[in-house]
């Protein structure tokens, strides 16, 4: 889906937009079934639960559909729009799934910045980073859906916005802003989300988690040598005709990332 002026304006005014049906139906279903293979619904995994009720697949995914999941480029025009910037970062990316846990205490009301800037926060939308989440399957109020305040109103929980949701939804929002998930109060199914955050390149005191340990990660590999130069540089590469180029390092490269220049963007 194009995300359109209406929705770049709802999110300048409340931090953050939600938007049904963003992908097709086919994509949509697509989603729901590549999770279900790495995260089990609760029917095939109740009576042996996970610690904490939650499990998570992270980036980079043994699964391509997931990495390449990130390199959305309507979603990313709308962080670059959003951040006044064409220079945008790819920071994060994980899967979760939620289960049944009726007796758990009410996660704490929070802003996602001790762990994604080392700056206190402040209300210049150019600054945090942007985190869009998107649930695959419906979201009912007994399955943990996110309680999010918007920004007029700082952390008056009383003015919060409940993420029950139809199957396909996405929320996109500055890590900002105020939110948590709720308890999962209901007896069955799951609450399933495929999270992606992308920040300013030129804000270097922000992220979330570093990927430069994964240079030699066999998944990360494979996805990076599939890749675009354009696509490359959301996760850090330097682009063509940088300094770094040579024939040496494009030979290691190869063998590093295979496929590296197949389409010749790097031919010197």
């Amino acid at each position: 889906m194009k995300l359109t002026d209406d929705h770049f304006q709802t999110f300048v005014e409340q931090g953050f937009v939600v938007v049904e049906d963003f992908y097709p139906e086919e994509r949509r279903a697509q989603i729901a079934e590549g999770i279900r293979r790495t995260l089990p619904p609760w029917e095939v995994i109740a009576a042996d639960p996970p610690e904490r009720r939650l499990l998570r697949d992270d980036f980079p995914y043994a699964d391509m559909f997931f990495n390449e999941f990130i390199i959305d480029w309507d979603l990313i025009e709308f962080v670059q729009r959003v951040l006044d910037t064409e220079a945008i970062f790819f920071r994060y990316a994980h899967n979760w799934a939620r289960y049944p846990d009726p007796g758990a205490e009410q996660p704490r009301l929070h802003i996602d910045n001790g762990n994604n800037s080392l700056l206190p926060p402040t209300s210049d939308r150019r600054y945090g980073q942007i985190s869009t989440w998107y649930f695959p399957e419906a979201v009912e109020e007994n399955q943990a859906p996110m309680q999010i305040v918007p920004k007029p109103y700082g952390q008056d929980l009383s003015k919060r916005v409940l993420l029950t949701v139809p199957a396909g939804t996405i929320m996109i929002f500055n890590t900002h802003l105020w939110h948590s998930a709720t308890v999962f109060k209901g007896s069955e199914g799951q609450r399933y989300s495929a999270t992606r955050i992308y920040g300013r390149a030129d804000h270097y005191w922000e992220g979330v988690s570093s990927f430069t340990n994964r240079g030699m990660h066999d998944h990360f590999r494979a996805f990076i040598g599939r890749l675009s130069a354009r696509e490359r540089a959301l996760f850090r590469f330097p682009p063509p005709g940088h300094e770094y180029y040579t024939q040496e390092t494009l030979a290691r490269l190869e063998e590093q990332y295979p496929g590296w220049n197949a389409r010749g963007e790097y031919d010197l």
